[in-house]
């Protein structure tokens, strides 16, 4: 009888089942712990051969013109990074290679380069590879040499890896607190203290290339930099901050420099220019138009410019042709210039303009601008207003003041206001630096106004087109010295000369209210100075043309003068003059009004030595002819109780010596009338 088997007890089953489903964990962990040391050990592998690769394909690329050193090179499979440490660049030593390469002879120091973010799926497969950063952080670059290449450069797309041949996808790229120079010189022809670039959404493809809407294949760039300092064309240029942004599409340059290595002031071949300017704002800056060579600009704000400048010698190219080789099209819907000032050094006048304050609409800097008829200096309007002008004329005999001025194209305006001209010397100085009797003139103004001014014709053609120039409250002051020879040379103000003008002039109107004229002249014998004085002018000029379809015998220049002489006798004058006239023809009368005649004492007696004792002028007309022949008339006087005196330096106290007393009464008995008309007939006029 065979024994009936007994069954296991239930907790020994239950215990041998256990361990058997307990056992996966163990290896779970296992290969998990064999996965991480094989990506130790590959890590550990991966970063020196990656560091030694790198070092040499960068030799290998550049043809042995450059040497790599990395200092450390760190990989995180896990993290899928990469940061490296203390990157060297130098150049290597001149080879049989290394002279026909194009690229540039440079130094770099890159303290810091982290990548994140990196797609190892697509780079094993080889399609198109994302990454999320690429910052380089604090790097030194020392640009020695740019070779000039005759053929051009690949774009950037095309010299990458074969591996990478559908390109990478960079979510941001930082170049942050960049040092950088360029020239091999110890002080280098342009360095920036400080540079931070950044770009968002790099595509590195040729569909990134092609897109229209990127900017160097980013969606987005932006960039700013500190301390910049450059050599362009003889200046020294130096620029505080710049920042740039093509999002907003907007730059802004802060503190700006320039100084010419030239002495400015002296004229060259080329201008030469100091400059201060607090602030440079350039608005609708857009990257995509520039790299048509396009742009169209909203705004131009120039804030607090400060320029001194020497002309060149010859006249300078137009500005368009300045800007084309540059540009195709520029276009600036507004430009401004807030409290400017203007001074340009090597010429006699040696003007100076302060607190310019500008505006100009629809400039269009272009051959189109320049020959539009409805532009004035590529602009549609220009509105100018000035401070303090200061200037010299005729340099260095006159110095030229005015407080302010202002300039409006779209109402034809020219206003300037405070006008002062002062001699810089003496009566007596002058005429001996000119070598004869020259006026010495002191002028003051407080307006001169033109309206209705062609600004376009005067932009285009130098034409000179105005309704009317208004002059109120002119005081002028003339003094000359009789004891120096005449001017040997014709006056340049005539008839004539306004004829030959180069350019057209018609301005139709020109007013001067309430003038004030007062003269001396010191006497050629006497030494001694006599005055007179004209007050309450008021003067009218019409058609005052050279357009010989306005200025005809019939319509000829017409001036019309009055006014006090002394302040007590009045006098009217109208002149016809047709300027064209070959003839040089000219006519006018003249009325002067009741008054004594010893008012002209004061310029008589101590010039000529003559004085009128007594005297009344009732009436007097003149009327005249003229032409390049001479000047015939007549004058009709009506006077009474006239009576003259002949003076002697040598005399008393009245002047008079015993010879000018016998020639006083010769001169009132026989030569001078006692008054006119004689009274046996009312015609009888002297």
């Amino acid at each position: 009888m065979n024994p009936v088997p007994t069954a296991p007890p239930p907790h020994e089953s239950l215990a041998s089942g256990g361990k058997t489903r307990r056992r996966w964990p163990y290896w779970a962990g296992g290969a998990l712990l064999l996965l991480v040391a094989l990506v130790s050990l590959a890590s550990l592998l991966l970063d020196p051969w990656l560091r030694t690769t790198l070092e040499k394909q960068v030799a290998a690329k550049s043809q042995g013109r450059y040497r790599l050193h990395i200092g450390e090179l760190h990989t995180s499979l896990w993290g899928r990074s990469v940061q490296v440490r203390n990157i060297r660049l130098r150049p290597a030593k001149a080879g049989p290679q290394s002279s026909s390469t194009a690229l540039p002879r440079l130094l770099a120091d890159v303290p810091e380069l982290r990548i994140t973010g990196i797609g190892l799926g697509a780079l094993l497969r080889g399609a198109l590879v994302p990454i999320d950063s690429v910052v380089l952080a604090g790097a030194r670059l020392r640009v020695l040499e740019v070779p000039h290449s005759a053929t051009p450069r690949r774009p950037l797309h095309e010299q990458l890896p074969p591996h990478l041949r559908d390109g990478l996808r960079i979510g941001y790229l930082g170049l942050l607190r960049w040092q950088v120079a360029y020239g091999p010189a110890r002080v280098p022809l342009a360095s920036v203290r400080q540079a931070s670039f950044s770009a968002q959404d790099i595509l590195l493809s040729a569909a990134g290339a092609a897109d229209s809407q990127r900017v160097g294949y980013a969606v987005a760039l932006s960039g700013k930099i500190s301390g910049g300092v450059g050599t362009v064309a003889e200046h020294r240029v130096a620029i505080g901050r710049a920042q740039y942004s093509t999002t907003r599409q907007q730059l802004t340059l802060d503190s700006v420099r320039v100084r010419s290595q030239q002495d400015i002031q002296q004229q060259g071949r080329a201008i030469r220019v100091q400059l201060l300017l607090a602030r440079l704002q350039v608005s609708g800056l857009s990257s995509a138009e520039l790299r048509r060579r396009e742009l169209y600009l909203d705004s131009v704000v120039l804030t607090r410019p400060w320029v001194a400048a020497a002309l060149p010698l010859q006249p300078p190219p137009p500005l368009h042709e300045v800007v084309a080789p540059l540009l195709r099209q520029l276009e600036i819907a507004h430009l401004r210039i807030a409290a400017g000032q203007l001074r340009l050094t090597a010429i006699k006048p040696k003007p100076r303009i302060q607190d310019i304050q500008l505006q100009a609409e629809a400039v269009l800097l272009s051959a189109a601008g320049a020959q539009d008829k409805r532009r004035m200096w590529y602009a549609r309007s220009w509105h100018v207003r000035t401070g303090r002008v200061q200037s010299t004329v005729s340099a260095p005999v006159y110095w030229l003041g005015i407080r302010s001025t202002e300039l409006a194209t779209r109402t034809g305006l020219v206003q300037a206001n405070g006008i002062s001209i002062r001699p810089t010397m003496s009566p007596a100085a002058l005429a001996h630096y000119k070598g004869h009797q020259t006026p010495h003139i002191t002028a003051q103004v407080p307006q001169v106004k033109v309206s209705g001014f062609d600004f376009a014709a005067f932009s285009h053609s130098n034409a000179l087109l105005a309704q009317s120039v208004e002059l109120r409250k002119l005081r002028v002051l003339i003094a000359g010295d009789g004891r120096f020879p005449l001017n040997p040379r014709p006056s340049m103000v005539t008839q004539e000369s306004l004829a030959k003008l180069p350019v057209r002039l018609n301005l139709r109107r020109m007013v001067l209210k309430d003038g004030y004229i007062g003269t001396s002249y010191v006497g050629a014998k006497t030494g001694e100075s006599g005055s007179v004085v004209f007050s309450r002018i008021q003067v009218t000029l019409s058609n005052v043309t050279n357009d010989p379809r306005l200025m005809t015998r019939a319509t000829p220049l017409v001036a019309r003068a009055s006014g006090w002489l002394q302040n007590n006798w009045y006098a009217a004058a109208t002149f016809r003059i047709p300027v064209l006239d070959p003839n040089g023809a000219h006519s006018g009368e003249g009325t002067f009004g009741p008054a004594s005649i010893t008012l002209l004492n004061t310029v008589t007696a101590p010039s000529r030595l003559i004085r009128f004792e007594s005297g009344n002028v009732h009436r007097a007309t003149v009327q005249l002819q003229g032409s390049r022949l001479g000047i015939t008339g007549t004058m009709r006087a009506e006077y009474s109780d006239l009576k003259m005196a002949l003076l002697s330096q040598q005399g008393g106290p009245d002047q008079k010596t015993l010879t000018t007393k016998i020639g006083s009464k010769l001169l009132n008995g026989i030569v001078i009338r006692d008054k006119n008309p004689r009274g046996w007939g009312r015609t009888s006029l002297k």
